[in-house]
């Protein structure tokens, strides 16, 4: 009996206590939450979620605009622990994207998240890297990879090889079978970063097709192991990227212990440690190949070698890294180069692969626009479609560069920038210490009335020859500050010329021969949004014209 009674005691002792941490760590939360600097306006957060639970039923972009029209051009809100406040007028984000390294807003971020750092996520390579120098050491082999003159024509070369091929395969599938388009272009855009960046084929356009017909049951076991893995690649490296946001919404509780969430979580750990090991033996291969290569036989190039041999006696880079800090003048170890390579596959795969699916579907709706699209193409090209596409073809494609930038207007794959300052500053008529987060919302930017000419309206003529004309009179005076594509300032994409390359070079040489049906032309977009805007499926017809 006294066994019981002390049991019961201990137990509503234990009770009690957990009640009293509830509430202590609840009023904390919302003493900070109420004593903030700066407060702004926003939807209320909740200990640990706190404004995550708001989105339900939204997807990323649609919540934040919703956001934007309910609280107007600056307000907060609360993800994983982090206080963001969120700027949607260009007034406010005046001076965030000077392409100058004397801005006060070189980071995307401060500091690397808890949960990226779980996810691998850390800094390394360029796009989340927080150390300026160690950024710089590293932007510079992209550039030589991607923004010389020599590679814009071997990219030219690569993506008619690349489209020729993929071509080949949907001839043999017929005009009356249903592309799923979003499928071929994350594969057709991995085949040509994964060559950029490792200077080989993943075969992934192949791999894939194989996967739709009888035909498979003729390869032999190897190369069925070759397509088998090909299309895990690409999929573990889909997961990847669209995974990232569970890290990004989520603390570490909710993804350690809340049963849902900790799941995918793991699931999403070890889809990493799959891709990581994967990447890894492709760069220890190459290293293994280089130091076999004799002296006097000269390395190819691509963005594994450059990396590999920067800084050493067999360095292929035509420039070398000048700064008088002796660290950078190091080369580089295997997860610096492995950072890196996931950034460009990671940029260079989703981004180019979706917005060609946001335009095709968008030309679906409006066949004016191919009109006047394929006169540009006859124009510029002339009519033998058999004649290859050059760069200097490409660079004239004016009307089709416009087209590319007004359906990014309307549907951005990459719908909000962050930024952090590293010095004091004024923002909306508030003063912000360092390190505070700001993020860009440009998908509510690139929509409002009083930058863009009826921007509900698709038109793209809105970027075509503006200059000389007096119906955009918003446009002239505000395009250059509330249109992003690649971003901006010291940050803007290294890849932006091969991306631009891709989108013309298939848009001209699809619409030329084919006639793209959608199966369903009622259909809303399929989309989703998380880290980026990315489409779930666009299912096609292509026919002779």
């Amino acid at each position: 009996m006294i066994s019981i009674i002390f049991s019961s005691f201990e137990i509503s002792n234990i009770f009690y206590l957990f009640i009293t941490f509830i509430i202590l760590y609840v009023s904390r939360y919302y003493y900070n939450y109420f004593t903030r600097l700066n407060p702004l306006p926003g939807p209320l957060p909740l200990p640990i979620f706190g404004n995550i639970h708001q989105k339900v039923g939204y997807e990323f972009n649609d919540w934040l605009v919703s956001l934007y029209k309910k609280y107007g051009d600056i307000f907060e809100v609360n993800l994983a622990g982090q206080r963001s406040i969120i700027l949607c007028n260009t007034d406010l984000i005046e001076g965030m994207n000077i392409p100058s390294t004397k801005t006060k807003y070189p980071f995307r971020r401060y500091v690397v998240a808890e949960g990226f750092k779980e996810y691998g996520i850390d800094g390394t390579g360029i796009i989340n890297n927080i150390d300026p120098k160690s950024w710089k050491y590293n932007r510079q082999f992209f550039n030589q990879a991607m923004m010389t003159p020599s590679f814009n024509y071997q990219a030219v070369e690569w993506t008619n090889e690349l489209w020729c091929e993929m071509e080949s395969y949907w001839n043999k599938l017929g005009e009356n079978h249903e592309l799923d388009l979003i499928k071929w272009m994350h594969r057709f855009s991995n085949d040509m970063i994964f060559r950029i960046s490792t200077g080989e084929r993943n075969n992934c356009i192949t791999s894939y097709y194989y996967t739709l017909v009888p035909e498979s049951d003729n390869l032999n076991e190897k190369e069925k192991e070759k397509v088998k893995e090909s299309e895990k690649f690409i999929q573990s490296l889909e997961m990847l990227i669209r995974g990232a946001i569970y890290f990004f919404y989520f603390n570490r509780f909710m993804r350690h212990y809340v049963p849902f969430i900790r799941g995918k979580a793991n699931s999403l750990l070890k889809n990493k440690d799959y891709m990581y090991d994967k990447l890894y033996k492709i760069i220890k291969k190459r290293r293994t190949e280089i130091e076999n290569t004799p002296l006097d036989k000269p390395l190819r190039h691509d963005m594994l070698t450059s990396f590999i041999t920067a800084n050493t006696s067999r360095d292929i880079n035509v420039v070398r890294n000048s700064d008088a800090d002796a660290d950078l003048l190091r080369p580089m170890t295997d997860k610096e180069i492995l950072g890196n390579i996931l950034d460009a596959m990671g940029g260079g795969t989703d981004t180019v692969a979706n917005l060609f699916c946001f335009i095709v579907y968008h030309l679906g709706h409006h066949p004016e626009v191919v009109q006047r699209l394929r006169q540009e193409f006859d124009e510029v090209l002339g009519k033998d479609v058999t004649k290859s596409i050059t760069f200097k073809d490409i660079d004239e494609l004016h009307y089709c560069d416009a087209v590319i930038k007004e359906v990014y207007r309307h549907f951005p794959v990459i719908y909000s920038l962050g930024r952090v300052n590293i010095e004091k500053d004024s923002v909306g008529g508030f003063s912000w210490p360092e390190k505070t987060s700001f993020s860009i919302l440009y998908c509510a930017i690139m929509k409002r009335k009083d930058y863009w000419t009826d921007p509900e309206k698709f038109d793209p003529d809105r970027f075509y020859k503006i200059e000389e004309s007096d119906k955009y009179l918003l446009e002239k005076r505000h395009v250059k500050t509330t249109f992003s594509i690649f971003g901006g300032g010291i940050r803007i994409c290294p890849g932006r010329k091969l991306a631009m390359i891709e989108l013309k070079f298939l848009l001209a040489s699809i619409y030329r021969k084919y006639d793209i049906e959608m199966v369903d032309p009622n259909a809303p977009l399929n989309y989703d949004s998380g880290i980026l805007t990315v489409c779930k499926e666009l299912l096609i017809k292509v026919k002779p014209r």
